[in-house]
């Protein structure tokens, strides 16, 4: 049928732009957070890109590790940006406001995921308790969705043990529609709520952001000229792989 047709046109173009995309992809590195000495990969499972990795600390205390992915147009907010201290503030502003904006028109991928990894040990309370009142800090609407949040992630720990042992891996998937909550690797639901994926992102982005070493990470890893041309080329590719 000329379906069929079509299809056997077009798979020879997608395969191509496939194959474009992973040569540019071959170029992507992992990062290292020099505080836990985690390291994270440089894709996710749902096509984003590593940003920057951090660490969250409180005075001695290395809590865990904190990576950022995003979409190309994500990493293109911070590339067209000069290395170095001048126009630091404006690139830091840049990725926020990138990584913030989520299913909008314009983004490729309307999705921005923050993965903690946990580099000292503690209960399923104490760690849904800090995140979501980091949360709730930048959050405008009601406290019980603040409430559903915590005991996602309170449940999803208690799944394993009642404890975040080191090298527990929490993962969040903000998205127009909220966050989804996995705990290593199991999904275990999403927290539906406008907004609440933005405020999340806020608390890793903003200017009382809880790790500042994931931002200088974000911010070196992207800059300069090598980083332009990838995250040009990505976003290149990610659009003609769309258009196959």
């Amino acid at each position: 049928s000329s379906l069929e047709d079509i299809e056997s046109k077009l798979k020879p173009l997608q395969d191509q732009a496939n194959a474009k995309l992973k040569a540019v992809e071959s170029k992507l590195k992992p990062l290292r957070d020099n505080a836990t000495g985690v390291i994270f990969a440089p894709k996710l499972d749902n096509g984003l890109y590593l940003i920057g990795a951090g660490a969250r600390t409180k005075t001695i205390v290395k809590l865990y590790a904190v990576a950022i992915y995003g979409s190309p147009s994500v990493l293109n907010a911070i590339s067209s940006f000069p290395p170095g201290e001048e126009q630091r503030r404006e690139a830091a502003l840049a990725l926020r406001n990138a990584a913030r904006t989520l299913g909008t028109f314009d983004s490729f991928s309307p999705t921005t995921s923050i993965v903690l990894e946990m580099a000292f040990k503690a209960d399923a309370k104490t760690v849904a308790e800090a995140i979501a009142e980091s949360v709730k800090l930048r959050y405008g609407g009601s406290s019980s969705d603040i409430q559903e949040l915590e005991s996602l992630i309170f449940e999803g720990i208690k799944k394993k043990g009642g404890q975040a042992t080191k090298g527990t891996v929490l993962r969040f998937d903000c998205s127009e529609d909220g966050v989804n909550v996995s705990v290593d690797g199991i999904l275990q639901g999403m927290a539906k709520f406008n907004d609440m994926a933005s405020a999340f992102v806020d608390v890793y982005m903003d200017e009382k952001a809880v790790s500042p070493t994931l931002i200088d990470s974000c911010l070196d890893a992207w800059r300069g000229k090598e980083a332009q041309e990838l995250s040009a080329s990505l976003l290149e590719q990610h659009i003609n792989s769309m258009k196959a």
